[in-house]
This record gives C-alpha cells, sequence and structure tokens, in this order.
C-alpha cells in the first residue's frame, strides 16, 4: 500500500481521482507541452534539457498513458496543453492505446501528439498515423541532439517548427 500525501492508495485511482484532479488544476496551470514517457532516466534527461533551455516551468511529465488521461480529465479547456510528447512503447497503456483514448473524448481529440519513440514499430505506427498523430520523432543518441529536438519541441507549441512525418515501417 502506497501513501499519496497521508492517505492509503490500495491501487484504485477511482478512490483518489478527485484529489489527482485538484492536484493537477492547481499546480500544472501554464503546462504547455505534456510529455509521457515511463523511463524514468529519459524523463531525467528531459528535465534538464528544459531546464537548460529555460521552459522547464512550461512542461509536464507523465509516466505512462492512463495518468495522461486522468490529467486530462483534471483540466479546464484553457489549461489543456498544446502539445503533447508520447512515447509509443509502454507497458502499461502504450501510445496506440493513449491516442485512440484521446481521439476518442471529444474534449480533447484535437490535441496535437507527437510520438517519441526509441524503436518505432511497424504495425503501432501505421495505426498510430490513422489516429492522426502529427510526427513520429526518434529519441536521440547524444544530449546535444536531445536539447535541439527539445527547442523544436517548444517551438512546435507555439507554432513556430513543423516537424516532418517520418517514414515509419
Amino acid at each position: 500500500m502506497t501513501f499519496i500525501t497521508g492517505i492509503a492508495f490500495d491501487g484504485n485511482l477511482d478512490k483518489i481521482k478527485p484529489l489527482l484532479t485538484l492536484y493537477f488544476i492547481f499546480m500544472y496551470s501554464d503546462v504547455q507541452i505534456l510529455i509521457v514517457d515511463d523511463d524514468p532516466e529519459d524523463v531525467f534527461i528531459m528535465q534538464m534539457m528544459c531546464k537548460e533551455l529555460s521552459f522547464l516551468e512550461n512542461v509536464h511529465f507523465v509516466s505512462d498513458g492512463l495518468t495522461l488521461l486522468h490529467y486530462l480529465d483534471g483540466l479546464y479547456e484553457n489549461q489543456l496543453p498544446l502539445l503533447i510528447i508520447l512515447d509509443q512503447n509502454m507497458p502499461r497503456f502504450n501510445g496506440v492505446q493513449t491516442l485512440e483514448a484521446i481521439r476518442s473524448n471529444t474534449r480533447y481529440h484535437l490535441l496535437r501528439v507527437i510520438i517519441y519513440t526509441d524503436l518505432p514499430d511497424a504495425l503501432q505506427s501505421n495505426r498510430l498515423k490513422e489516429l492522426g498523430v502529427e510526427a513520429f520523432v526518434t529519441k536521440p543518441n547524444t544530449y546535444e541532439q536531445g536539447l535541439e529536438i527539445m527547442q523544436q519541441f517548444h517551438d512546435c507549441s507555439k507554432g513556430g517548427y513543423t516537424f516532418p512525418m517520418a517514414a515509419t515501417g
């Protein structure tokens, strides 16, 4: 059993959803970019890059697609992110499942989504294209490449950069 702010948590998100909703509303109202990645090392590196580029306060990270959906549910319309960066390969709720859920919800079905992945999966990539993913971006091999990509994500969220749709599969 895990404890979240002094409340016993048995794994059932429905019990703590009201608390999570309030937390997300008050803590992350200026989020422009939402990054979904289950790898703590990747998240740490991306946080350092965003800090170095001076826009960490406008980026929020969640660890999987299900957490993303709960996060979005807790936002007002004017608080929705301008861009979602979604890891394709996650164990709990993968990129396809997450994007299907986003597109099926009329409240946030038009959100811009970019897939950010180590190894594109051809079958998943085809389905993600059908679901209207904006682009596929391969995770970088160097910190410098990562900085460039993070800056491009930031510019893209503001409408100042468009990623080319990479051919996959």
